[in-house]
């Protein structure tokens, strides 16, 4: 199993960057890198909701408006490739933590890691959360 963890604290409550954390995925999504590739929550952000992310296929799983966003890829949902990722939102003294965390397996899926997916993973990652830590400020 493949443990990721992206972690940064942004200005704003987590009701603030829920309302831009909430835009993912979606037709005017100012988060997502388009050099990333595709990024889409067909049928607006609610559980059972299909996601499509490039070759990868999964679903919404878990929207909690505030505190958490995650996203669910069972096993035998797709051939070589289960698990989960997210982000919470956790209030600080500063602001709001905001934590992406994936859990992954697959043998198909743990080779790509090593050889490609964990490089733009976390370039993509990183990115999402200049981004929200931008929109956070200027709110």
């Amino acid at each position: 199993m493949i443990l990721n963890v992206h972690e940064r604290t942004v200005t704003g409550t987590p009701d603030e960057v829920w309302e831009v954390l909430a835009l993912l995925g979606g037709e005017d999504d100012p988060l997502w890198p388009e050099e990333s590739g595709t990024f889409r929550i067909e049928g607006g952000l609610r559980p059972g909701a299909r996601v499509v992310h490039g070759p990868m296929r999964y679903v919404v799983g878990e929207v909690e408006p505030g505190r958490r966003l995650m996203f669910d890829a069972p096993r035998g949902g797709q051939p070589g490739f289960h698990g989960s990722h997210g982000f919470t939102l956790t209030p600080t003294g500063d602001g709001t933590l905001v934590r992406h965390e994936l859990r992954a397996g697959g043998a198909l899926f743990r080779l790509a890691w090593a050889l490609v997916v964990r490089r733009e993973h976390d370039t993509t990652l990183e990115e999402i959360l200049d981004r929200l830590q931008r929109l956070t400020a200027t709110a």
